[in-house]
This record gives C-alpha cells, sequence and structure tokens, in this order.
C-alpha cells in the first residue's frame, strides 16, 4: 500500500512511490504527498478516498467525505504534524508519525533515531507493497 513518514522535529514528509493494483497484479510508481496551502497531505489507503480527502483538505469542498476502505492520513503545515484515519478528525503528532503497510518497519527505525529517509528506505527493503524511488517533501518559508 505505502510508506509515509511525517516528522515534525525535521519538518519533513517522505514518502514511498509503488501503487500496488490487487486486481490487475500490477504495480506502478507516482507521488503520494500532495501541496495544500501552507504544506503537505499523504494518504495511504484507497486511491480513491485519498483524493476525496484531498479535495476536502485544499478546501474544494466544504462538505467531509465519507470514507468507507482503511485509510490514514497525514498532513503537515507551519502549524504543525497531524494525523487522522476515517474518521478525519485531525490529531497532533509532536515528533513522528509512520502510516501505511510499511508503517512499523518504519517506526522502528525512527524510534532507533535513524532519518525519516532511512525509515522509509528500510521499509521499502521489507514491505511488500512499498518500494523505492522515494521522495521528500520539506517545509519552507
Amino acid at each position: 500500500m505505502t510508506t509515509i513518514v511525517g516528522d515534525w522535529r525535521n519538518k519533513i514528509m517522505v514518502s514511498d512511490t509503488q501503487y500496488s493494483d490487487d486486481d490487475t497484479g500490477i504495480k506502478y510508481h507516482e507521488e503520494k504527498v500532495f501541496p495544500i496551502p501552507g504544506g503537505w497531505f499523504g494518504g495511504a489507503g484507497h486511491k480513491s478516498d485519498i483524493e476525496k480527502v484531498y479535495a476536502w483538505v485544499c478546501g474544494k469542498t466544504n462538505k467531509k467525505p465519507k470514507i468507507k476502505n482503511s485509510n490514514s492520513f497525514l498532513k503537515m503545515t507551519e502549524e504543525g504534524l497531524f494525523s487522522t484515519d476515517n474518521s478525519l478528525e485531525w490529531e497532533t503528532v509532536n515528533t513522528f508519525l509512520a502510516i501505511g503497510t510499511g508503517a512499523m518497519a518504519a517506526e522502528v527505525m525512527l524510534r532507533k533515531d535513524f532519518s525519516a529517509e532511512e525509515a522509509v528506505r528500510a521499509a521499502c527493503d521489507v514491505d511488500l507493497a512499498s518500494s523505492e524511488p522515494i521522495k521528500i517533501y520539506t517545509l519552507t518559508k
């Protein structure tokens, strides 16, 4: 599915780029983190749900989307790093957080003081649904 790390300490988000189409058995590579006003938004889960939540986060729709699949989302702006699931109730993250199928591998690396980039690379080594190339997104003023 995905590995995305948000690291508030270093104001960075890092993601793998593999999308997996279980229906066709094909994988392809695309962006998983997208620009929002003042920062970045990333989603792990079903692409159609991620697109709906992204539109809502960008203010293209005022109505909170209803999503049924299992998803996780991160957003990072100068105001902080925030995470949510299908509830779309944002919670503040004070240090770092990984989402997606590679989250556990990435979290282990982060807790051992590896960088967000190293954590996502490690997850790509062991998670079937995550692979390089990775992308790095930083907050800049």
